[in-house]
C-alpha cells in the first residue's frame, strides 16, 4: 500500500541582526564562496522534492533586497517574503500568518536562515518519520552531544550534570503537523518571546515531538569560525 505524500511548507527565519558575526553586512547577506548565505539556504531547500512552499522572514529594511535576489536567482517555491519581528518566534509567527494566506499544508517546518548547509536528505528523514507515525506531532533534527553538559545557575555554579546519552543539540528544520504549530504560536506573546526553539512551544502544549538524527554539517553560522568551517565544507562538497 502506497503511503500518502505529505505536503510541506517551511518558514525560513532570517530577520536576526547577527551581532556576534561582526560584519558590515547583515549576516544573511555575507557570502559563502561567493553566494550570500540566505541565498544558499533558500536554494538548498527549494531543490528538495519534499518541500512545496517557502516563506522568508527578514528585517524590514531587507525586504526589497531579498525579493530581488530571489527573482534574479530564480529561487523556486518562495511564496512570500515578509518582515520579521524583534524576536525569532515573532518572525516565525509572521511567517505562519503569510502561509495561511497562501494555502494549507499537511506539515509546516521552521528553518534558520543561517543554516545554509541543510540537505534534502535532512528534510526527507524528518518527513519520513512523521509519515510513518501519525501520532507524532513533530520532529526535530538533532545531533547527539559528544561533550559533557553542565547545568549552572546565575553565578556559574554547577547545579546538575545530565547523562550525556540523553542530551542532543537541536537543529533545524523542525517540522510539525500544520495545525499543531499554528496552535503553538497562538500562545501568549511573553511565552513566544521566551522560547528558544519551535519544539519547546509544541512541547508546552503536551505535543509528542521526536528527535531524528541530523548531520553535524548542518551547523548554524553564528561567528567567523563557523563561517570559515562552512566554506571548507562547501569546498569539500564541490570535489
Amino acid at each position: 500500500m502506497d503511503r500518502p505524500r505529505l505536503s510541506l511548507a517551511i518558514v525560513v527565519a532570517a530577520a536576526g541582526q547577527g551581532v556576534r558575526f561582526e560584519s558590515r553586512l547583515p549576516k544573511q547577506h555575507v557570502p559563502l564562496l561567493g553566494i550570500p548565505m540566505l541565498q544558499r539556504t533558500l536554494g538548498a531547500l527549494s531543490v528538495c522534492e519534499r518541500v512545496d512552499a517557502l516563506v522568508v522572514a527578514v528585517d524590514q529594511g531587507e525586504l526589497d533586497r531579498c525579493r530581488q535576489e530571489i527573482v534574479s536567482e530564480r529561487i523556486a517555491k518562495v511564496v512570500a517574503v515578509i518582515a520579521g519581528g524583534d524576536e525569532r518566534a515573532l518572525s516565525v509567527k509572521n511567517g505562519l500568518k503569510a502561509l495561511t494566506q497562501a494555502g494549507t499544508w499537511d506539515l509546516v517546518g521552521v528553518h534558520d536562515g543561517a543554516r545554509p548547509l541543510v540537505t534534502c536528505e535532512d528534510v526527507g528523514r524528518a518527513v519520513e518519520v512523521l509519515t510513518d507515525d501519525p501520532e507524532l506531532e513533530g520532529v526535530v533534527l538533532g545531533v547527539a552531544s559528544t561533550d559533557t553538559i553542565k547545568v549552572v545557575d546565575a553565578a556559574g555554579m554547577i547545579t546538575a550534570t545530565p547523562d550525556r546519552r540523553s542530551v542532543w543539540r537541536a537543529q533545524t528544520p523542525q517540522i510539525f503537523r500544520w495545525r499543531v504549530l499554528l496552535d503553538a504560536y497562538e500562545q501568549a506573546e511573553e511565552v513566544l518571546r521566551a522560547a528558544t526553539d519551535d519544539a519547546s512551544l509544541v512541547e508546552r502544549l503536551g505535543g509528542r515531538v521526536k528527535v531524528v538524527e541530523g548531520s553535524s554539517e548542518n551547523l548554524k553560522i553564528t561567528d567567523r569560525g563557523d563561517w570559515l568551517y562552512a566554506e571548507q565544507l562547501l569546498a569539500e562538497r564541490r570535489r
